[in-house]
């Protein structure tokens, strides 16, 4: 007995290993036995195999007809059909351009060292129906194209014209500020605007302080400030006397040892005394004070501004009178 039992065991075992493939299956079907040229179909399969083993569908492409292409895969659902077993659908698309009758191999489902196949399947493929065509043209001629000139450029003109274009900017790029750089081109970056000579430029900032009534308005500080800073920049433009920086008896110092200067330092020296004391002591001057503080700047501006030099053509009986300071804008309003 217990020895018949170990010849079921062996047979069990033989069985086992003489048929790995119990359970697996492969079936291959065509959607469409008959096509018409230039269609395409699909072949259809319907894998059963162990789950989780790397299967793979083959087909040997030496004995598949030359005329029937392979186009691609689908992969469709996976079904656990339990027992460890997987059904697995797939698709193969084919296309023809070639009428006939062809036979598609078997394909082959390789696991490890155990391999399945197929049945062979038959394609039929039809060609076009040409005679029910009614309207039946002639072959169209070739057709022209305009040319453009970039049409005759070289290829690797064409297809790497942007790093071309990006080069030559970078050259010229560079030759510019070599040149700039250098001080070979003088490049004005920012258009120089004619400079408004320093007695123009002072009697206009004299007549806005008179406009914007500053004493008036209770600001006398500000007031004699702005008439200080105007005096000051016209004499750094008028004398190139540094004034900015210097104190009040500094100014009058410099300004009687200039020669064109030394007869109108009275006024300054008017103007400079009230505008300390109201700066600095906070002294409020009266209206007439602060009319004559203007009115003495504007004679100061008056009497030191630049003399026309008078060609010598130009003298003789309509040579103008020299000005009657008495009659300046500033005498007038002192009065």
């Amino acid at each position: 007995m217990l020895k018949k039992l170990l010849n079921i065991f062996i047979i069990a075992i033989a069985a086992a290993t003489a048929f790995p493939s119990a359970g697996r299956s492969i079936k291959a079907s065509v959607d469409s036995s008959q096509i018409t040229m230039g269609y395409q179909t699909a072949i259809r399969f319907e894998i059963v195999d162990k789950a989780g083993s790397p299967a793979e569908v083959l087909v040997d492409k030496n004995t598949m007809p030359p005329e029937v292409e392979m186009i691609d895969w689908v992969y469709g659902d996976t079904t656990d059909l339990g027992n460890g077993l997987v059904e697995m659908k797939r698709a193969l698309i084919v296309q023809s351009f070639d009428s006939g009758l062809y036979t598609i191999p078997p394909f082959l489902l390789v696991n490890g060292p155990d391999t399945l196949r197929t049945k062979p399947l038959t394609l039929k493929v039809n060609p076009v129906d040409v005679s029910a065509m009614e309207d039946v043209n002639p072959i169209a001629p070739a057709m022209d194209f305009e040319t453009k000139w970039y049409d005759f450029l070289p290829d690797w003109i064409t297809e790497y014209w942007g790093w071309i274009v990006a080069a030559l900017l970078t050259i010229i790029a560079g030759i510019c500020a070599y040149l700039i750089l250098t001080k070979k081109v003088d490049v004005p970056l920012v258009p120089k605007k004619k400079p408004v000579p320093p007695y123009q430029l002072a009697m206009q900032r004299l007549d806005h302080l008179r406009e914007e009534n500053l004493w008036q308005n209770g600001r006398e500080k500000e007031y004699y400030t702005r008439l200080i800073d105007i005096l000051r920049d016209y004499l750094q433009g008028r004398f190139g006397i540094n004034a900015m920086e210097m104190t009040s008896q500094q100014i009058t110092r410099v300004l009687s040892e200039n020669e064109a200067t030394r007869m109108p330092n009275a006024r300054m020296r008017k103007i400079l005394e009230i505008a300390d004391f109201v700066k600095f002591a906070k002294v409020r001057p009266l209206p007439d004070d602060n009319h004559r503080a203007l009115a003495e700047a504007i004679q100061f501006v008056e009497e030191t501004k630049p003399v026309e030099v008078v060609p010598p053509d130009a003298q003789g009986a309509s040579a103008p009178a020299a000005p009657n300071p008495a009659q300046t804008p500033g005498s007038a309003s002192r009065k």
